[in-house]
């Protein structure tokens, strides 16, 4: 017995298995024992777990607190209004984790829909038959049968391989196909095929050697599914607001505590009061004005093709600093085209169709390309012939189709014969009968390999001698496309005197180079990164040559500096980081866990990482980076579980709409959020007044809550509807260090803008009581005409404030007069719900009672009316004096 069949002695004996294959007593046992032969991409998240999620985040939490004190200050003075305000926040907190459920559980279904990567039902060899079986019940020891176009659901060996030619895309980032051969095959280096992988054309038996999690698709499953994920930099930024308003509105409360007792009220007025303040500071419409932002920013991504799993995903991408990406499928189509023909003695590009037309060569040419090939032509949905097996092959059939028709060349000549494609030959031949008679070979191979074969070249459309010289040009030529990562093959022909004879005597018409081509809409969208300060960087685990071809074309880097996966595996810590400061680096022939390195090292250098990817090996990149992007129609089932958004039509440049939608939602979250703390100070300062003086309560909780979640709400919710500004995406992302909510924010809510509504109140406020008799320090009863006049005219002015409020949040820094006539549906019908329902409240006998509101004196209405414009012009002024400001300091 030579060694070849020792081994295969050896293996089935490892396996305990026979060449007949199991029986079906012993692949139930070994069932029982190895489990079936499935991989969970997807884990199902319990509806009620979801749910309950929606309200153990720590901004339901502080509404949550909030609302239990308002019940707490109701039990202590009942009729305060307190009761609504608690009832007000517990629907706040179950409407924002119902809008929050129901977009979170559509993904999920989503989700469970993708999980159909392992095929159903496989061809096994059991008690010596063929049988078909479930993929489920494979075994470790079966013997399955594959064959073109079959998805291998296991790992295994081969034992017999006719012409087998395997796509390990998904596996492995490499964009050719591999040539698989049996284990007898002591030459070949590749005997194996793994679970994930797909069979372009050929056949093979495989003895089954792992299933299951066991396998390598398995294992990089349970790799990502064991990668930990960070908090998004809205979590971080949302929990530091909720900490800061929360300490602010205890501190404030603490205060007025303090103040009282020093004064010498009762103990259980000041508790209520204080409550009354701590209430007043949570801004309750925040929670849900931040939801619906985020969920309609993910409405309108799904327009777009683009699934968003978490709704603060968006946001993420929004804050990216860096874009690691992978190369095939993502960035390229991983599918071959012809990119270069050397024809004729000279270069065609591709698309140069007029120069092929006219090229004296280009006859010969398109016959070879069309007739030694395999391909199999079939009738597209549009009519149009659709093309499957070897990439190669597809790409030249293509190629054929567009120039001349592939079905109408091939139909002038009658096949005969020829030598199928032998990686020891490193070609193949196909010879057909012309019209005339003549047996016409057709050959394609390796360039060392056929043109020493050639003693012809066809040149300016005649056959002449082929000499050392022309020869040595050529080798060059095909060593410098090989160099810039193309897979290059040689054509020629000649008269055959038998159909199958060994092609010698050649004539030689043409070297093609073929690559892997960029995705259309790449190119511009790598463009738009560059403009707006993000870095690219592509790791991939495909050849050197190939990743900085395709990094150089596309604009990525100019001189790739290419890391390949030893030299990473060299690296320490810090070498790596030092490596990752280079703008040029490119990563190639790199293995899973390495773009899982990668991620993490620019993590720690304090970036912000989306990973974009499709395969299997991209997917712990994925769940580790702070974005994850994954391609929805090649992506497997791995890359799309780890992913935090999916991109149904794999359109690259859908990744820089998102960005832009990203810092767009940033930038509104961050105006409403001004917008809504402004009314804060100006609902705290009355009551603050009432307790430290002698004068009525001038604004009642009732009239609290009602800006809070009836007029502020639209308005707001405006705001985070704002198309991005024009220049959004020339800016430079923003800084880590960059507070959604900064101290300067409080300072111009609760030390600016807040201030001056309340003052601007208080003013019409005191105008009603003055003109209606009331002197200082005299009681007045919260029932009579002309409390609920002052109280209403304090409501007013306050709501008339946050007019202006709106118009001067649309712009953070410039000056919002351009933008005044600037068209938001939401932010127009917020300004008409708040003017409207001031009316209402104040005209209509059934709503004055709820909103202690009466009609106000015709005198104070100018003053009301001046609100809007005089805080629109103060924040003007405030927004000026930072820009003259910012440009001091820049001089």
């Amino acid at each position: 017995m030579d060694e070849s069949g020792q081994d295969r002695v050896s293996l089935l004996a490892a396996l305990q298995a026979t060449e007949g294959g199991l029986t079906d007593a012993e692949a139930r046992a070994r069932l029982r024992r190895f489990g079936p032969n499935k991989i969970t991409f997807h884990r199902p998240r319990s509806p009620w777990r979801m749910l309950l999620a929606e309200f153990t985040a720590l901004f339901p939490l502080l509404l949550l607190a909030a609302s239990a004190l308002a019940f707490l200050a109701h039990r202590l003075r009942p009729g305060g209004g307190y009761d609504l305000i608690a009832a007000a926040l517990v629907a706040v907190v179950v409407l924002n984790a119902a809008v929050s459920f129901l977009q979170n559980r559509k993904v999920e279904k989503l989700m469970i829909s993708f999980l159909d990567y392992i095929p159903k039902r496989v061809a096994l060899l059991r008690d010596g038959a063929q049988v078909i079986r479930d993929a489920g019940q494979v075994v470790p020891g079966d013997v399955l049968f594959i064959q073109e176009g079959d998805k291998v659901c296991a790992d295994g060996v081969l034992l017999e391989a006719q012409q087998l030619l395997v796509d390990e895309s998904v596996l492995s980032g490499e964009s050719e196909p591999v040539d698989k051969a049996a284990l007898a095959d002591r030459v070949a280096p590749d005997r194996q095929v793994r679970s994930g992988s797909t069979v372009l054309k050929g056949s093979g038996i495989v003895l089954v050697t792992q299933t299951g999690r066991r396998t390598g698709l398995g294992a990089v499953s349970e790799l990502s599914q064991g990668v930990r994920q960070d908090l998004t930099p809205m979590q971080k930024e949302l929990r530091t607001f909720v900490r800061r308003i929360t300490w602010l509105a205890l501190a404030v409360g603490g205060v007025l505590f303090a103040a009282g007792v020093a004064l010498g009220n009762p103990f259980w007025t000041n508790l209520v009061f204080a409550i009354g303040i701590i209430v007043a500071n949570v801004p309750e419409g925040l929670l849900p004005t931040v939801t619906l932002a985020l969920t309609q920013s993910c409405v309108r991504m799904g327009r777009r093709n683009a699934v968003v799993k978490q709704i603060l995903s968006v946001e993420t991408l929004g804050s990216t600093t860096v874009v690691c990406t992978d190369k095939t499928g993502t960035l390229t189509r991983n599918r071959l085209h012809v990119e270069t023909l050397f024809v004729n003695l000279e270069e065609i590009g591709h698309g140069e169709r007029e120069r092929l037309a006219r090229c004296p060569a280009g006859r010969p040419l398109l016959e070879i390309m069309g007739l030694c090939n395999d391909v199999i032509a079939t009738a597209g949905p549009d009519g149009r012939p659709s093309f499957t097996g070897d990439p190669t092959e597809t790409a030249m059939a293509e190629f054929v189709e567009r120039e001349t028709g592939f079905a109408a060349l091939r139909g002038r000549f009658e096949p005969v014969g020829g030598l199928p494609f032998d990686a020891d030959r490193k070609y193949m031949t196909r010879t057909h009968r012309t019209r005339g008679g003549a047996l016409y070979m057709t050959v394609k191979g390796a360039p060392e390999v056929i043109l020493e074969r050639c003693v012809r070249v066809h040149a300016e459309g005649l056959e002449r001698p082929f000499g050392p010289a022309e020869r040595e040009r050529l080798a060059d030529q095909a060593t410098a496309y090989a160099g810039h990562g193309l897979r290059v093959l040689t054509l020629a022909y000649r008269v055959a005197t038998a159909p199958d004879q060994e092609p010698d005597d050649l004539t030689f018409v043409a070297l093609v180079a073929l690559v892997d081509p960029p995705r259309p809409e790449v190119p511009a969208a790598v463009r738009a990164c560059k403009a707006a300060g993000i870095r690219l960087v592509v790791m991939s685990g495909d050849k050197a040559e190939t990743v900085a071809y395709i990094a150089r074309k596309l604009g990525i880097v100019d001189n790739p500096h290419v890391i390949v996966g030893d030299e990473l595996a060299a690296m320490d810590r810090d070498t790596l980081a030092a490596t990752l400061r280079e703008r040029e680096v490119v990563f190639a022939r790199i293995a899973p866990e390495q773009k899982l390195d990668i991620v993490e090292a620019f993590k720690q250098m304090g970036e912000v990482v989306a990973v974009t990817g499709d395969g299997v090996n991209d997917a712990p990149a994925l769940k580790r980076a702070d974005i994850g992007v994954a391609m929805g129609l090649r992506g497997t089932d791995v890359a799309k579980e780890a992913a935090d958004i999916i991109l149904l039509d794999d359109n690259f440049a859908t990744i820089v709409n998102a960005i832009r939608e990203g810092r767009a939602v940033y930038d509104n979250i961050k105006k409403f959020i001004t917008y809504i703390l402004t009314s804060n100070m100006a609902e705290i300062l009355p009551v603050v007044a009432y307790l430290l003086f002698p004068i009525p309560l001038p604004i009642t909780i009732v009239q609290i809550l009602a800006i809070d979640l009836i007029t502020n709400m639209l308005p707001a919710i405006g705001l985070g509807n704002e198309p991005p500004e024009a220049d959004i995406m020339r800016r430079p992302p923003r800084r880590g260090g960059e507070r959604l909510v900064s101290w300067r924010t409080f300072a111009r809510g609760y030390g600016i803008i807040g201030p001056a509504e309340a003052a601007l109140s208080f003013t019409v406020f005191f105008a009603v009581l003055s003109g209606g008799g009331w002197t200082w320090g005299a009681p007045l009863a919260a029932g009579t005409e002309l409390y609920r006049q002052a109280a209403g005219g304090f409501l007013a002015t306050i709501v008339f404030c946050q007019i202006g409020n709106v118009m001067a949040c649309r712009t953070n820094r410039q000056s919002a007069v351009p933008h005044l006539a600037r068209p938001n549906p939401w932010i127009w019908a917020g300004i008409a719900l708040e003017v409207g329902f001031i009316g209402a409240v104040i005209q209509v006998p059934s709503l004055r009672a709820v909103f202690s509101a009466a009609p106000l004196p015709a005198g104070v209405w100018p003053l009301i009316l001046l609100a809007p414009p005089a805080v629109f012009l103060i924040e003007e002024l405030r927004k000026l004096l930072v820009r003259k400001g910012m440009k001091a300091l820049a001089a």
